[in-house]
């Protein structure tokens, strides 16, 4: 459950409900095993991306606040417990992006990084300012244009972008080798496989499905300016963990929905501006995903009925269910390598698609 909001009044409520609030605002004179409580309702940890929550307090609680974490600590100190002020943060920031930017002058560099060890060097870098990155936006100090900063904020969407460009090179290399390791395997070739990219923090749930529809609701065909806000679109996907997988599909959404029906897109447009496209974009999406299905399963030489059972399984339980391509592999005369990777290409290339299809 996300909430906003939350008005509480002496009865503190149980965190473990409330795990997405993020800001507690504190107008009242606690202390002790009170105001520790009171701070244990926003810092329940979530997820990599809320890892902690704000506290703004209206009074002065500093010296209740080091008593009580001195009383329930054991003598301890705060380190640990309670987050370093902005400026420290903010120091670090602009050390570890400066630092960086030594070796990477330009998000272009990165496509002149050749062999695994180097791609690995910027990868581990540009993970540690990922994870700064996220720590500092949560500050309400914290201006993305704030000119103490080496890398401003279009240079780091550039450089997460070509960080998500490597990731899925490797994901997409990864479906045409066998999962059990060759002779042939160098252990350069196998340096990505141990690293967490972290993309949990490269999404943002403010960029949604609804929120793309929006963008597009926005268009005008007819304006001058409509290429660019067009690529601003799948610009903004493309820079997204989670959406970039499904950049090429409202890409032809838009293809069909706007560029060859212009007047109709402006006709249905209504009073204020505004027009619905959930329904368009649902009925897209099925027809596009039956296509896939379609492919697939020609190109693979599966029954369709197998896919489609595989992808609804998956709907369901939310799980791979693996055994279905098995026994559909039964019937064709392949060796035990052959038929493993036969087994991880199809199970990788419908991975894919339930990726692209699905819109949580």
């Amino acid at each position: 459950m996300f909430s906003s909001h939350i008005l509480l009044k002496n009865v503190e409520s149980d965190g473990q409900y409330f795990s997405g609030l993020d800001t507690l605002y504190i107008d009242k004179n606690l202390d002790y095993h009170g105001l520790l409580q009171a701070f244990s309702r926003t810092n329940r940890v979530l997820n990599e991306r809320k890892r902690f929550g704000k506290i703004i307090c209206f009074r002065d609680l500093k010296s209740n606040v080091d008593a009580s974490i001195k009383l329930f600590s054991n003598g301890g100190d705060e380190t640990g417990i309670l987050n370093k002020p902005f400026e420290d943060i903010k120091q670090e920031y602009v050390d570890l992006t400066k630092e960086f930017i030594k070796h990477y002058p330009d998000s272009r560099v990165v496509d002149y990084l050749q062999n695994e060890d180097d791609k690995r060097k910027f990868i581990l870098e540009f993970r540690d300012i990922i994870r700064k990155h996220a720590e500092i936006q949560i500050y309400e100090d914290f201006n993305e244009e704030d000119p103490d900063f080496p890398m401003d904020e279009q240079l780091y969407m550039d450089f997460r972008s070509k960080y998500l460009d490597i990731h899925d090179t490797f994901v997409d290399s990864k479906t045409v080798k066998d999962s059990t390791p060759t002779d042939d395997t160098t252990e350069a070739e196998a340096t990505l496989d141990d690293i967490d990219f972290c993309l949990e923090l490269l999404h943002s749930d403010i960029i949604n499905v609804a929120y793309i529809l929006s963008l597009i609701a926005e268009l005008d065909p007819n304006a001058e300016d409509y290429p660019e806000k067009r690529q601003e679109i799948l610009d903004t996907m493309i820079k997204d963990a989670e959406l970039r997988s499904k950049t090429q599909l409202i890409d032809g959404f838009i293809l069909q929905t706007v560029d060859n029906d212009k007047e109709g897109f402006m006709r249905d447009k209504k009073a204020d501006g505004s027009i619905d496209l959930e329904e368009r974009l649902n009925q897209y999406i099925r027809q596009e995903k039956g296509r896939a299905i379609e492919r697939i399963a020609e190109e693979e030489e599966i029954p369709i009925e197998v896919i489609n059972k595989y992808v609804a399984e998956y709907d369901y339980v939310q799980k791979e269910q693996t055994e279905i391509i098995q026994d559909a592999l039964k019937d064709k005369k392949l060796g035990l390598v052959a038929r493993r990777r036969t087994l991880n290409r199809i199970v990788d290339r419908l991975r894919n698609l339930i990726r692209t299809f699905s819109w949580d």
